[in-house]
């Protein structure tokens, strides 16, 4: 697989057996607002398998499990009773670094800007609950149904901004008229923004998923599309230049064809997405 490849070689650059341009640094802050206490419920499960996925998604893209930041719930890792959602039957080890909270949420990109000591990429991943205000309903909230508290997308963008060191990022988000975050990311900022939906849409469930699992949709075919495979192992054509790594413009495009609940969308106003193949050992 090529985190294996992309591994290596940057193990080989580490030790100067490799005369090639060093590897990026990848980073990576996952953000789940709730707490679940049962599987297999609809609408209360998926904070949990959902963030499952992602950092299942991630380590197969290369990213190290020290690099990657988790905040969820009171701090600990749910107690599934499905194997497949088993953090430590899957990795090891638990994956939980933090409770969520708005306090939180402001702190853990301060930490990754600590440890960001060479200008890396930064992915951030955003599971919850959003409400929309305003012209068009473009002014997002994004609600920690863990604490009650909210942020705003103002206020997100602030937070993830403390982090300075980056040579690119980019921000998946699936919460109702997530679209909203789309413009608090300008030209020069070298972002990239997943929406689960439109500023005026909610974002919803799957209908259906390979194991049956209530999943969100956008969480479903956002992480699949990257990693070119469903939950299950089957393949996903995402891969749609055959080079075999997957881009965010191919992630959003795959998600276009995949979902039906709501509709996917893409900020990309510096035109990076074509080109930002998470997998790759320099996005």
């Amino acid at each position: 697989m090529h985190f294996r490849t992309a591994a290596l070689r940057c193990s080989l650059l580490a030790a100067g057996l490799l005369a090639a341009t060093a590897c990026t640094p990848k980073y990576a802050v996952l953000v789940s607002t709730s707490q679940v206490s049962m599987d297999d419920v609809a609408y209360h499960s998926e904070w949990w398998y959902d963030l499952i996925l992602q950092y299942k998604m991630l380590r197969e893209s290369g990213f190290r499990d020290d690099r990657i930041q988790v905040l969820y719930g009171d701090g600990q890792d749910f107690a599934t009773s499905r194997p497949e959602y088993d953090a430590q039957a899957l990795f090891g080890h638990t994956i939980t670094d933090s409770p969520v909270s708005r306090a939180a949420v402001h702190d853990v990109f301060a930490k990754v800007d600590s440890r960001m000591r060479k200008r890396g990429y930064l992915y951030v991943w955003w599971m919850g609950h959003g409400g929309g205000s305003g012209p068009e309903q473009c002014d997002l909230s994004l609600q920690i149904s863990n604490t009650g508290e909210a942020v705003s997308d103002d206020e997100l963008k602030a937070d993830i901004d403390q982090v300075q060191r980056f040579r690119k990022r980019s921000v998946s988000i699936m919460t109702c008229h997530s679209g909203g975050l789309l413009d608090e990311f300008g030209a020069g900022e070298k972002t990239v923004v997943l929406a689960s939906s439109t500023c005026a849409e909610s974002s919803y469930d799957a209908s259906a998923t390979c194991n049956g699992a209530v999943q969100a949709e956008f969480n479903v075919t956002q992480p699949g599309a990257l990693a070119r495979h469903d939950f299950c192992g089957g393949a996903i054509a995402s891969d749609g230049s055959g080079n075999g790594f997957v881009s965010l413009l191919e992630t959003q495009q795959w998600n276009l064809t995949a979902m039906s609940t709501s509709t996917p969308e893409l900020g990309d106003p510096d035109g990076l997405a074509a080109a930002l193949e998470p997998s790759r050992p320099s996005p």
